[in-house]
């Protein structure tokens, strides 16, 4: 099957490894499309200096100028670029690593078109890429004999929201057809924005599609860099990512996949660490306002929050 691997492109110091990820896979993308979204088009300027004997040259590489409004935005334009050109699309973060089989293990899942999307384990690694640890995952995944499966959504949702644990990882251990695409294009479950948490919002409302299949091997690396959204309160991105939490609890309950009991765990798990980031914050007060009547189960609580979260996410 064809696929293309999109980057939103904005740290060009990981720009080598990226290439070296991509140049020795056992199985080769038929597109890589970068999104330049730096400051002084570095992306573009490196990839213009490639040698043309080097084997990355043999890569049918793209640039396209990024949208420089975020890193939301950037993905988006590379979902709109590439539209379905290929049946299956990889969003490859900029600082992160794929190891030489990722695209062939992956593509093998779905050439039964049993899935519509693949998660592999990753590590999460230092700066250097030196892989330190990897996502725990549940007892049932890993003591599952098989290397790769198929996951539903009842033990995806019940394992990862109410918890407020996504243990399959990012984008750039997916790949997705296109189905999924749209489902993180649209990035509602039940009317419901998902905005922040595009990852594991997809897994689990892909998984109400076709089964998730997950490969039980670490197949890429999660870089940890000074430059990444969690070590900055401020950051939009961070911010909604943890609300969304919230807003996928309530979202899982009215897909009729978890409980109120569910989705008050969820909230209740969460809502410290809102509180310890971002209690400051004047743009979060909106949130600071809502919750409470939202956890005491209020009459018109939950529109109240909605009202402000689809807001919220609409201005950031």
């Amino acid at each position: 099957m064809r696929l293309t691997t999109v980057i939103p492109a904005y740290k060009s110091k990981y720009l080598p490894d990226l290439l070296i990820g991509l140049a020795n896979q056992t199985v080769k993308p038929d597109r890589v499309i970068f999104s330049d979204d730096s400051p002084d088009r570095a992306f573009a300027t490196g990839l213009a200096n490639i040698s043309a004997s080097s084997p990355i040259a043999r890569l049918n590489i793209e640039v396209i100028d990024g949208p420089r409004r975020g890193a939301t935005a950037n993905w988006r334009h590379l979902m709109n670029v590439w539209s379905g050109s290929t049946p299956l699309v990889h969003f490859l973060m900029d600082d992160d690593i794929i190891y030489p089989e990722f695209y062939e293990r992956h593509l093998a899942l779905h050439s039964g078109n049993v899935v519509n999307c693949s998660v592999s384990r990753r590590w999460t690694g230092l700066e250097s890429g030196q892989p330190i640890s990897l996502l725990p995952r549940p007892p049932e995944v890993a003591n599952h004999s098989d290397r790769a499966f198929a996951i539903g959504p009842d033990f995806l949702f019940n394992s990862t929201i109410p918890v407020c644990n996504n243990w399959l990882g990012e984008l750039s251990n997916c790949v997705m057809n296109v189905e999924a695409a749209q489902v993180l294009d649209k990035s509602t479950l039940a009317e419901i924005s998902f905005e922040g948490l595009g990852d594991i919002g997809l897994f689990v409302s892909a998984s109400l599609q076709k089964p998730i299949g997950y490969i039980n091997e670490a197949l890429g690396v999660f870089r940890m860099n000074p430059s990444q959204n969690t070590q900055n309160n401020n950051s939009p991105d961070l911010k909604r990512a943890h609300v969304a939490w919230v807003a996928l609890a309530l979202a899982g309950r009215r897909a009729g996949k978890l409980t109120q009991v569910q989705v008050s765990q969820s909230i209740l798990r969460i809502h410290p660490v809102i509180t310890h980031r971002f209690a400051d914050l004047p743009d979060m007060q909106g949130y600071f306002d809502t919750i409470p009547g939202l956890v005491a189960g209020s009459p018109g609580a939950e529109n109240d929050f909605l009202r402000w979260w689809h807001a919220y996410i609409t201005v950031q």
